[in-house]
């Protein structure tokens, strides 16, 4: 915090009711964002541990693994912050900022919070703001030895890995990027700086990975894909020799960034990584061998993924490369002058060229043909393949409403799947899924005899995904709950020992009504009221 942020800091702690000396300078070597100036406790990392609470000491364990993210821990109906994190927070979140008794020899420190249902509003925000949040959730309804309730991070939140469909906008994807720059692969003759990018949208599954000879190419790539946060190895770039915090000059403006151990972009360690994520004897047909330096960024980007996504699947496909060479490229001012996907004046997206042409009917499809106009291709038999699929729906409009009859309900399949396969996804999430399924296999009636290279791959049902369609249709029923702790999800006759444990629920639930209609003829009150 500066000298002149320091008086509005410190006038934020006294409204609260808080302390407001000002402690000595003194110099930062934990490597944690500390203030440099102004109460002793404003920090985590400046106040005595033995002196906290139990509580606090345990947040404060808690937010030195996490010293870069902002730590909402729950405490009953609330996800409270402390500390720094209270300061940060009341004033991105516009939030009253309260104290807590810190123990006796500390008085009160720093303290906003906000309610538990409220959370993915709160968390957007923040994660707008380029911040990333660690939650800490209670894991159990009531101390198993005394004392404290166990707590513990649950979920990890950057800008870069939600999946959760609020935080998300559906027609635009939600990159994250990891760079690696060298001053010896880029040229003619293999010598001068190179970088190495690799993307990845963790909610749909895509993974990219390209190389570039130059920071002007990587900035413009950085910038057409809009990329939530980027990654970058500890250290800086070697190019510019520039500190962690300090993000090079290629970076675009405004950018969350992040830094990964510098191991993870070394060469071994991205193959390892790769062969245990999808399971390969090697990585020679992934086309990497050739770019040492995007291997060595699909390395930082899984460790990153492993390190912030721990016990949940954050389903990827394997890594695709590709070169700027195969599209036109289009520099972002000449991007932002033709108005391609948001307006010049305002940068909105109603007024451009894609909201001018945009008559997709589903998520999907909004999201590919935002890629199609900013990426235009240069290949003539890529530009002949998709003109003749489309001339074919303009000459048959009952094919083309047919289609956009199936389409029209369709739900975002790539980011159903993946919540899906991270264990977030809510019963309507599934059924959701079990229902666009169901749509691909219409899809590939309507298609059998249309003739097109895009058709192609639409006509083949996949078995694997009709056995999947077909046992949630079994398991799950119709019109589920909004969330899975209302039960009542699963069907009838699907499972024995489930069926035997509601038939004894509903035993006990008439048991209960025939007493509650005897208690109130034998007191004379009618509005008594007997619960499990």
């Amino acid at each position: 915090m500066g000298d002149e942020a320091a008086p509005r800091h410190n006038q934020q702690l006294a409204l609260a009711g808080l302390e407001t000396r000002t402690a000595p300078r003194r110099r930062q070597s934990t490597g944690e964002d500390a203030v440099s100036q102004g109460p002793r406790w404003s920090h985590h990392s400046q106040v005595p541990f033995p002196a906290l609470t139990p509580m606090l000491r345990h947040y404060v364990e808690l937010k030195r693994q996490h010293p870069q993210r902002l730590l909402l821990y729950r405490l009953g109906d609330f996800y409270e912050c402390f500390f720094e994190d209270a300061v940060t927070a009341s004033t991105m979140l516009e939030l009253t900022l309260t104290g807590k008794e810190g123990g006796r020899a500390i008085g009160r420190v720093p303290m906003a919070g906000i309610p538990h249902h409220a959370l993915e509003r709160y968390a957007t925000q923040l994660l707008r703001h380029g911040r990333s949040v660690a939650i800490c959730d209670q894991l159990e309804a009531t101390p198993s030895h005394g004392g404290l309730l166990r707590r513990d991070i649950t979920r990890v939140l950057t800008p870069g890995t939600v999946l959760e469909e609020g935080m998300l906008s559906a027609r635009r994807n939600n990159w994250l990027a990891a760079v690696l720059a060298s001053d010896r692969f880029g040229g003619d003759n293999g010598h001068g700086p190179a970088w190495g990018l690799a993307v990845a949208d963790v909610s749909t599954g895509e993974f990219q990975a390209t190389q570039v000879r130059s920071s002007s190419q990587l900035n413009q790539e950085l910038l057409r894909l809009r990329v939530a946060e980027l990654l970058l190895p500890q250290g800086g770039d070697p190019e510019e020799g520039a500190a962690d915090t300090a993000p090079p000059s290629w970076c675009p403006t405004g950018l969350a960034v992040g830094t990964v151990p510098r191991r993870a972009f070394q060469r071994m360690a991205a193959v390892v990584l790769l062969q245990e994520r999808f399971r390969l004897a090697g990585v020679s047909g992934l086309g990497l061998n050739a770019l040492p330096l995007a291997l060595g960024a699909c390395g930082g980007l899984l460790h990153y993924l492993q390190d912030t996504q721990r016990g949940m699947t954050v389903p990827l496909a394997m890594p695709r490369t590709y070169s700027l060479e195969q599209h036109l490229q289009i520099d972002q001012q000449t991007h932002r002058h033709l108005e391609l996907t948001e307006t010049q004046r305002d940068g909105q997206w109603q007024g451009s060229l894609l909201w001018a042409i945009d008559r997709t009917l589903t998520a999907m499809g909004g999201r590919c043909l935002r890629r199609w106009l900013q990426r235009p291709l240069v290949d003539l038999q890529a530009i002949a393949a998709r003109q003749e699929t489309i001339a074919v729906l303009i000459a048959t409009p009952e094919l083309r409403q047919a289609l956009r009859r199936v389409l029209r309900p369709m739900g975002d399949l790539e980011r159903l799947a993946g919540r899906s396969a991270s264990g977030t996804a809510g019963a309507r999430d599934l059924m959701a899924l079990a229902d666009g399924l169901e749509r691909l296999g219409q899809l590939a009636g309507l298609l059998r005899d249309a003739h097109g290279p895009y058709f192609q791959p639409l006509r083949h049902r996949d078995p694997h995904l009709v056995a999947l369609m077909e046992t949630t249709r079994r398991t799950l029923v119709s019109s589920p709950p909004l969330s899975l702790l209302e039960g009542g999800l699963i069907q009838d006759g699907v499972d024995d020992v489930l069926d035997q444990l509601r038939q004894r629920l509903d035993e006990d639930h008439a048991w209960l009504n025939q007493l509650e209609q005897r208690e109130r003829q034998a007191t004379g009150i009618g509005s008594l009221r007997l619960n499990l």
